[in-house]
C-alpha cells in the first residue's frame, strides 16, 4: 500500500463527512444487541416479565414494575396510538445529515397497546398526533433493529411487505456521496 493509499484509508477512519458511503450508528449496548437479535425472525418483539406480564420498552436487566429479573422476549401487538411526531432537521450522525438535505426525517412518539412508549421513524407523511397505527422492527443499514410507525391500515404482515416500507425509507442502504472516499 502506498502513501496516497494510505493517507486516503486514514481520512475515511477519521472524517465520516468524506466517506462515500455512510451507515446508521451500530453502537450498541449489550441490551441493544439482544433486542436487534430477538426482533430478527419476527415483526415486534419485546421484553416481558414473567413474575408480573409487564411488557418493557426499552429492554433493561430488571423488570421495571417488579425488579424481577426473569425478563423474555416475546412477540408483542404492534398496534398503537401516535402521540406526537417531529421532523428531524439537524443531526450529528453523518447518515441522517445526508438524509435530512433532501428532507427532514420524520420521528415520532407511539403508545403501543401493549404498554410501552416507544419512538420510531415514521413512514408516513399523513400520520398526525392520535392516529392509530402500527409498529414494526427492521434492520437498518447497520444490521441494527429499528423502530417504524405506519399507519393501522398498512399492510406488515409479512417480511417482504416489512421491506418495501424500509426500502422506501431508504433505511436498508448507506447514504451515498458522489466524490466520496
Amino acid at each position: 500500500m502506498n502513501l496516497k493509499e494510505k493517507m486516503k484509508r486514514r481520512l475515511k477512519l477519521n472524517r465520516p463527512s468524506l466517506r462515500a458511503r455512510a451507515r446508521p450508528p451500530k453502537q450498541r449496548t449489550a441490551m441493544g444487541q439482544q433486542f436487534t437479535a430477538a426482533n430478527l425472525p419476527v415483526s415486534l418483539s419485546m421484553q416481558v416479565c414473567t413474575a408480573c406480564e409487564h411488557h418493557q420498552y426499552p429492554p433493561a436487566e430488571l423488570c421495571g414494575r417488579c425488579l424481577g429479573d426473569t425478563l423474555r422476549y416475546q412477540e408483542v401487538n404492534t398496534a398503537g396510538q401516535l402521540l406526537s411526531r417531529s421532523a428531524l432537521h439537524h443531526s450529528l450522525w453523518e447518515y441522517y445529515k445526508r438524509r435530512i438535505r433532501i428532507k427532514p426525517w420524520q420521528i415520532g412518539s407511539v403508545k403501543l397497546r401493549c404498554g410501552p412508549v416507544i419512538i420510531g421513524h415514521v413512514a408516513e407523511d399523513a400520520l398526525q398526533a392520535g392516529d392509530d397505527v402500527a409498529v414494526f422492527s427492521h434492520s437498518d443499514a447497520s444490521q441494527a433493529a429499528v423502530l417504524i410507525i405506519v399507519g393501522a391500515t398498512t399492510p406488515i404482515a409479512t417480511p417482504a411487505q416489512r421491506n418495501d416500507i424500509v426500502t422506501a425509507l431508504c433505511l436498508g442502504q448507506p447514504a451515498e456521496k458522489k466524490g466520496g472516499i
